[in-house]
């Protein structure tokens, strides 16, 4: 790492203030409190809220020359208007400026820089932190507390860059693990896109079966609760999502629906074996996590 970095002294842009985008901004605050933050959005609430609690300096509806100061920008925005940004800063950013984002999915965002030819001031991230709750006002540094958050560089991406890049995540309090977008995709569409489908899918499945007298909500405790927490998650964040993954969510609903007949052919046939070995090779594998 260059031995002038000083990310305490430096200015951070976010496009965006939602959950992710204020939760981060806020844990920037608390690791570097002299530097300079600059927030857009397009709501005026969350920019009132980031200017009023002290987290940012500057707050704007536009995106606008303040951002040529920026030494990191964090796009902070749904996935489908990453690229928009993209366009809008392309002729603002100054040399050395680190753009990142941290969307849920790698692949897009990274075919977008590159049709851009802004490879070499990319780094891709995804913190791995959040809530079924959305908005700035849910927002708190905490949430990015020892949280995973895959690092995808781009092939232009210098070891110095990514080196500066890891400091300011590590300042956060985020645990980084380098790879690559596609690796990224694939593994999320496994542990965390499939996981909120189903989560929504059984929902509706108890929705479609409810009594009169309302006893699936009455029953419902705390194994259900906690496997379908996630479908209160926002539906347009998780749209977006699905489009975007939608090659890797497929390949791994395939997998799972067929293991699921497979589930239902034992217990149809009363195997006791193959019941039991699916809750044992199961239990074998989540007590490793």
């Amino acid at each position: 790492m260059e031995t002038d970095f000083n990310p305490y002294n430096l200015t951070y842009g976010f496009i965006g203030l939602g959950l992710i985008g204020g939760s981060m901004a806020k844990a920037l605050r608390q690791a570097f409190p002299d530097c300079s933050i600059i927030a857009f959005n397009r709501s005026e609430k969350p920019r009132i809220m980031a200017f009023s609690d002290g987290t940012a300096n500057i707050v704007t509806d536009t995106i606008n020359d303040s951002f040529a100061l920026c030494d990191f920008i964090f796009l902070c925005t749904p996935v489908e208007f990453n690229e928009t940004y993209l366009d809008k800063l392309s002729s603002l950013i100054k040399p050395g400026c680190i753009i990142t984002d941290v969307g849920s999915v790698k692949g897009n965002i990274h075919k977008a820089v590159s049709e851009r030819h802004m490879d070499s001031f990319f780094i891709g991230g995804h913190p791995m932190a959040g809530s079924e709750k959305t908005g700035y006002e849910y927002s708190d540094a905490s949430l990015c507390h020892d949280a995973i958050y895959p690092v995808t560089p781009t092939l232009q991406s210098n070891k110095a860059d990514i080196d500066k890049y890891l400091a300011v995540i590590k300042a956060m309090g985020f645990k980084p693990v380098i790879m690559t977008p596609e690796a990224h995709d694939k593994t999320a569409a496994a542990i965390s896109h499939l996981p909120h489908l189903i989560a929504a899918k059984l929902t509706l499945l108890v929705r479609d079966n409810e009594t009169d007298e309302k006893y699936m909500r009455l029953l419902a405790s705390t194994g259900f609760r906690d496997t379908t927490r996630i479908a209160a998650s926002s539906p347009d964040v998780w749209r977006q999502i699905c489009i975007t993954n939608a090659e890797n969510i497929s390949a791994m609903l395939s997998q799972y629906i067929s293991g699921l007949e497979d589930i239902k052919k034992a217990i149809d046939n009363r195997d006791k074996d193959a019941i039991e070995k699916l809750f044992k090779e199961s239990k074998e594998y989540r007590d490793l996590f």
